[in-house]
């Protein structure tokens, strides 16, 4: 089972992308398989492995909404060892299209359980929140 680290803080501008993006680097470098969750709808983890995340199908968002599943939103092996939840802008909107969903609190816990046997670690950009 792949350890699961969350990088949050309720201030912005304070590194939480970049300390996502190094740490998973650094720990893939190691020979490690990492599993990169982007859940801010400004996508920055996600552009900064180079990925054009306004060109993405299917993303966390479609993901949260029940439009496809986590097997079709990774992008594998991005780099050597790491594979990328993606996000993009679209996930601001599902905060709002979730009203009514009964434990919405555990759609992506839920999603990530399917895949974290595969992976040794689980990098969680969160949102500024």
């Amino acid at each position: 089972m792949g350890r699961i680290i969350a990088i949050a803080n309720q201030k912005g501008g304070v590194g939480k992308t970049t300390t996502s993006i190094n740490l998973s680097s650094c720990i893939a470098a190691k020979g490690k398989k990492v599993l990169v969750v982007d859940i801010d709808p400004q996508g920055n983890t996600t552009s900064g492995y180079g990925i054009e995340k306004n060109d993405l199908d299917n993303t966390i968002y479609e993901l949260m909404l029940g439009d496809c599943s986590i097997e079709d939103c990774i992008i594998k092996d991005v780099i050597e060892n790491i594979s990328i939840l993606p996000s993009n802008v679209n996930l601001a909107a599902a905060e709002i299209e979730l009203i009514g969903v009964d434990k919405k609190e555990y759609i992506l816990k839920n999603e990530i359980d399917w895949v974290k046997d595969r992976y040794d670690y689980i990098i969680i950009d969160c949102p500024l929140h």
